[in-house]
Parts: structure tokens; sequence; C-alpha cells
């Protein structure tokens, strides 16, 4: 941008103004580019199995299906159940019944999707 101005223009200290300029313009702000994205931190391996666990959706399948997926961080084992209806009662459902198998974890990360974050 001050090269372009500097085309036009020329004053002692164009750069700083421009500079102090943009800075203070609203505008200029909401299109500028965005901060970069913090790096991803490192995820430590849980000391057992099933005390974290990542759970997602899958779908709609082409069948119109959808499926519920449940990692476990330390050793890998996945868990995945079939359901027609993604709704927060069905994801309950299927949740308890896994869990009545395996356990509750102590963490499990979502995506927040509006099933797993309604009341």
């Amino acid at each position: 941008m001050k090269q372009r101005l500097r085309t036009k223009v020329w004053w002692p200290k164009i750069d700083k103004d421009a500079e102090i300029f943009v800075r203070n313009c609203k505008s200029c702000t909401l299109v500028s580019a965005p901060n970069p994205p913090n790096p991803m931190k490192r995820r430590e391996l849980p000391v057992e199995p099933w005390i974290d666990v990542a759970i997602d959706l899958m779908g709609p399948l082409p069948s119109g299906d959808f499926l519920l997926v449940i990692v476990d961080y330390y050793s890998r084992y996945k868990e995945v159940k079939v359901t027609k209806s993604v709704t927060s009662n069905d994801i309950i459902r299927l949740l308890k019944e896994i869990f009545s198998r395996l356990g509750y974890p102590v963490t499990i990360t979502a995506d927040n999707g509006r099933q797993f974050i309604s009341q």
C-alpha cells in the first residue's frame, strides 16, 4: 500500500503516516489478513486405555445413515455405531450403550457439533 501511495503523492514521514492510518482504520482491519492460527499442541498420551476419547459424527452416507465414531487416544481402539438419526437423544442412547460396556472415560473431545452441546 505504501508503494502505491508513493506513486501518487509524497511528503516527509509518508510511511509512518500510512502505517498509523491503516492501524486506526476500522475497515482496513476488517479486510486485512487474519492472524494465523496458533500451532496445534501435541496431545499427551494417556497413561491407560479409555481415559481420553474423541467422538465425531460422519455422514450422511449414501444410504442416509450416519456413523458415530469414538476413538481411544491411548490404544487407538475404535467403536463405530450406525444410526439413522443424529438427534441429541439418539447420540445419548448410543453413548450409554458404549459406556455401559466399556465404562465412562475421564475426558471426551468433540468438535462442538450441535448433537454434542445440546441441552
